[in-house]
């Protein structure tokens, strides 16, 4: 029986690695900022960057080296990523000691919600953190189960894996010691030795940062203390519960609410490692909901926290009570339904058969990834030669995406205009060390409405702030990267920029 729902499973989990390869390569749905930000992070392999540890890079550019500089490239690591890690969410049940059944329908749950789904497809740092916070549970729920200490080193070795991604994996040991005080046996001196070796995840960034102004710390403590000029109260708290909502899908959002109340009304008698499953994501939801109340927190920001809790929801829905098992199901299905929806509203968008059914523009999710393709035609039509001429933007997202989807793939400049806080880009060769007395083309992107809406007032802006850093500032129009039901949604406004003079905006003193 355990090997008959394990293959079942992986079989499972093939099917929907080929789905998500077919979604790279044939839905339209091109990098996001950040994806093709950690793409410029790999062409420059380093101990760490500006926002992040360097794991994300070194995964980039592992895939890169496989598939080359394509969108398959650099997702490929997060293709992976996404079997593993419902394959350590089964491993994490098992732990628990639940049924195989049971940890056959976590690991689905994992996979093919939308947090697993979504997650599978795009570069961002947070695949690694939650496949080693994951499996630092794992840790843990084998101790807890046979009623010993857990391995402390293994756990700090996971802890250190994680860091290389993303920081939050340290909460991991707050959580242990909350559990502390209701589980003895997870007290042992050997966590102080397991906390200083998870310390070596924190290595490389600290070694980048000592010859790059601590810029790492200084971004993470601004983004936590609100990130600048906002104010108390300034957060988004009904839009973060929603966005948890979305990323489970609404009826196991509604399921895993349901299990925690389960949990809280009856911890007293539910095993050890399950109470520590379902209680961690509990507490971890819980904080980032709280925090939400103060300042703006994106919707991934606890993504980490649900693989336990998809272990604790699978065993409360199959084991614990009655009648959930067909609702757990139900969930499942329309996860799935509802993700192959969203996935498939670009092609919608893009085709003009689909008007007399139109979905608002508005209503993509993926406006920010659709059309970059488009960039390299458009810059090749206004005459940008890549081996005299070079890419620039007052936006890192927007110097990133050039970078990636310019011709030749050159990477582009970000010059700081509008005095915003510091980049990756403020840490590289700048336009005044490279391009003096060369042509560059700047480009800004917009969607629709704002195209349409700034559209007169962004070409005489811009027009007149870059007369100061060029000999001459030319418009060259208006191009479509992206046209929704034969309208363009998307647009690429291009000035072409002569003679550069070397002038630079004041440094931004932000992080």
């Amino acid at each position: 029986m355990k090997s008959r729902y394990f293959l079942i499973l992986c079989l499972l989990l093939i099917v929907k690695l080929g789905a998500m390869v077919f979604v790279i390569q044939k839905a339209g749905i091109g990098l996001g900022p950040d994806e093709a930000q950690y793409w410029t992070w790999s062409q420059q392999l380093d101990w760490g960057y500006y926002s992040k540890p360097p794991g994300i890079a070194w995964q980039i550019w592992l895939g890169t080296e496989l598939f080359g500089n394509t969108e398959l490239g650099v997702r490929f690591g997060s293709l992976i990523l996404g079997v593993l890690l419902s394959l350590a969410t089964y491993w994490l049940a098992i732990a628990c000691r639940t049924t195989t059944k049971t940890a056959f329908w976590a690991a689905l749950v994992m996979a093919f919600t939308p947090v697993g789904l979504l997650g599978s497809i795009f570069a961002i740092t947070d695949g690694g953190l939650v496949l080693f916070w994951t499996l630092g549970c794992v840790v843990i729920a084998y101790g807890l189960s046979q009623n010993r200490t857990p391995n402390y080193y293994l756990l700090g070795l996971m802890i250190a894996c994680g860091a290389l991604f993303k920081w939050p994996i340290y909460l991991l040991w707050g959580i242990l010691v909350i559990f502390m005080y209701w589980f003895s046996v997870l007290r042992s001196p050997h966590i102080v030795g397991g906390a200083l070796l998870s310390l070596l995840g924190l290595f490389p960034s600290v070694m980048w940062n000592a010859k790059h102004e601590w810029a790492t710390f200084r971004h993470v403590t601004a983004t936590v203390a609100g990130g600048h000029g906002e104010s108390a109260w300034s957060g988004n708290v009904l839009e973060f519960i929603g966005s948890q909502a979305g990323l489970v899908s609404p009826i196991i959002f509604v399921l895993l609410i349901l299990a925690f109340i389960f949990l809280l009304r009856h911890h007293s008698r539910i095993p050890a490692s399950l109470t520590f499953s379902g209680g961690s994501c509990l507490i971890i939801v819980t904080a980032y909901i709280i925090m939400s109340l103060f300042q703006k927190a994106q919707g991934n920001w606890c993504a980490f926290a649900y693989p336990p809790g998809f272990v604790f929801l699978s065993w409360y829905s199959l084991e614990a009570t009655r009648y959930k098992k067909l609702w757990l199901k139900g969930g499942l299905i329309l996860s799935v339904l509802l993700c192959g929806l969203i996935l498939s509203i670009p092609t919608i968008q893009a085709d003009t058969k689909w008007n007399d059914y139109s979905i608002p523009y508005k209503l993509n999710p993926f406006r920010h990834n659709l059309g970059w393709n488009q960039l390299s035609i458009v810059l090749n039509k206004v005459g940008y030669d890549p081996q005299t001429d070079f890419l620039f933007g007052d936006k890192y997202q927007t110097s990133s995406i050039l970078s990636f989807y310019g011709p030749s793939q050159k990477r582009a400049y970000f010059l700081n205009l509008n005095h915003i806080r510091k980049n990756q880009f403020s840490f590289w060769p700048s336009m005044a060390q490279e391009q003096i007395g060369k042509t560059g083309y700047f480009v800004i992107t917009e969607n629709s409405p704002h195209l349409e809406r700034n559209m007169g007032t962004s070409i005489a802006l811009y027009q007149e702030i870059l007369q100061k850093y060029f000999e001459r500032v030319d418009f060259l129009g208006v191009s479509s990267l992206f046209d929704s039901y034969g309208m363009m949604a998307k647009g690429a406004l291009i000035f072409r920029c002569v003679n550069y003079n070397g002038l630079e905006p004041d440094a931004s003193a932000l992080y």
